[in-house]
């Protein structure tokens, strides 16, 4: 077993900045549970969408191409900014207003 000597106020630091990161986390965490359900798609509206089948969606999620959020039920929605910086990264037009109609 190793033993290991910190100065109080190097503790604190620590301390401190542990707390300053949990606080982040909370409040991620809290503006994701806020997330209006018009910010995100479906995996099928993400198919539609792109024309591409639910397989290629899932290559695309798991190689991390394309953002997502596994929501409380265990379902995975995507943000639609994720879905618009795919589309511009990959050189497609992006026509939102034919998502909306």
């Amino acid at each position: 077993m190793e033993v290991l000597l910190i100065e109080k106020d190097t503790l604190d630091c620590i301390l401190d900045e542990h707390e300053l990161l949990c606080n982040m986390v909370l409040v991620l965490a809290n503006r994701l549970r806020r997330k209006e359900a018009a910010d995100l798609m479906t995996s099928d509206e993400v198919c539609d969408y792109l024309r591409i089948g639910k397989t290629t969606l899932q290559s695309l999620r798991n190689s991390g191409r394309i953002g997502y959020y596994r929501i409380d039920d265990g379902s995975v929605r995507y943000p639609v900014t994720e879905v618009i910086r795919f589309m511009e990264q990959n050189g497609i037009h992006t026509n939102l207003d034919a998502y909306e109609e």
